[in-house]
């Protein structure tokens, strides 16, 4: 063999394998990422189970929960789209600047308004797994149904952690919805290992308050969300995420006998419910001064309301504050909720 044919020969070389593999596709996985992939089958909160043979490689993320769990995970790269982008500033920072550069596939959330993923939209972003946080996600007017997706050959989950009827059958008291989430998309993208380190440090971290509450009495606490209104509040029941915040964090929730997520309340029963404390919850502003005003205007709220004037809460001035995307969504940041809350309600203890 010559030279010059033995040169050739490697040029044809680079230019198969520059194709992508034998089916051709740009985007089939790189031999160095299937090489050792074990098969994953999982199930969903809507009890769908879906077997993965590769991990993904152009995923949407619909919703900012699952989004921040994919990069937790390290596999944030193989995000194509989102379909509302997180707020800048309301992201972990580390994070925050290349969420920020994604693609929207869906305009601007504002609380209590999702905006589905239009169908083209969706299908122009060519995805082969579409990640969702809340039934809304799938089930809104214009949105891809999970079965429409599957029958276009995508895969989809919708997480457990967040909003998950089926998942939440019982008092949420510790986060194991959240390792549930972890360990399904740590198999799906092949990154078990990382998965198992997030969770082993949120273990660490909700043991060490444990540890230091041991055999303190916990406090009746009121989670007030002051964004969904003042009129007529609503009440977190013991199936929402900020119950196991408030559990782990060595705290009642005055409403933890409410069998469900949320329910309209009157002023007078939180009163009758005589909370010790009140947990002022806040949608991330983007910024440190606008959520600090936010946080004032809840306080000041409370404060001057006179049903809750005879409140030992009130009384004693006991408050604490929390985001709503930290202790409220599902996420890997609700063992970092749990220290700062048991932070401001035993600064003696959490020393």
């Amino acid at each position: 063999m010559t030279a010059r044919t033995s040169a050739l020969l490697v040029v044809i070389a680079l230019v198969v394998a520059g194709c992508g593999g034998p089916s051709g596709r740009a985007d089939a996985p790189p031999a160095s990422q299937s090489a050792g992939y074990q098969p994953a089958t999982v199930t969903d909160c809507n009890g769908r189970q879906v077997t993965f043979t590769a991990p993904p490689q152009r995923v949407v993320a619909l919703t900012t929960s699952v989004l921040e769990l994919l990069f937790w995970l390290g596999v944030a790269d193989k995000v194509v789209g989102i379909g509302s982008p997180p707020k800048a500033g309301t992201f972990p920072p580390e994070f925050d600047a290349a969420a920020q550069r994604l693609p929207h596939l869906a305009g601007s959330y504002a609380p209590g308004s999702y905006k589905a993923v239009p169908r083209e939209q969706m299908l122009g972003a060519r995805p082969d797994f579409v990640l969702g946080g809340f039934t809304s996600n799938f089930d809104a007017d214009g949105a891809m149904k999970q079965q429409e997706l599957a029958d276009n050959k995508i895969n989809s989950y919708l997480a457990l952690s967040t909003s998950c009827p089926a998942a939440t059958t019982s008092a949420r008291g510790d986060f194991e919805l959240v390792y549930r989430d972890l360990r399904n998309l740590g198999a799906i993208f092949g990154v078990q290992d990382r998965a198992e380190r997030l969770i082993a440090d949120m273990r660490a971290k909700t043991d060490d308050v444990a540890r230091k509450l041991a055999g303190t009495p916990p406090p009746a606490v009121f989670p007030f969300e002051f964004d969904e209104g003042t009129q007529t509040p609503y009440a977190p029941g013991n199936r929402q995420a900020v119950n196991a915040t408030l559990s782990l964090a060595g705290a009642r929730n005055i409403f933890g006998d409410l069998n469900k997520p949320y329910q309209k309340i009157s002023w007078e029963e939180v009163a009758k419910r005589n909370p010790e404390a009140i947990l002022l919850i806040v949608y991330d502003k983007g910024n440190p001064a606008e959520t600090e005003a936010r946080f004032a205007a809840a306080e000041s709220f409370a404060k001057s309301f006179p049903v809750l004037a005879g409140t030992p809460a009130v009384r004693g001035g006991r408050f604490a504050r929390l985001v709503y995307e930290q202790g409220s969504n599902g996420g890997v940041r609700n063992a970092d909720a749990v220290v700062s809350l048991a932070r401001q309600l035993f600064p003696e203890k959490m020393r």
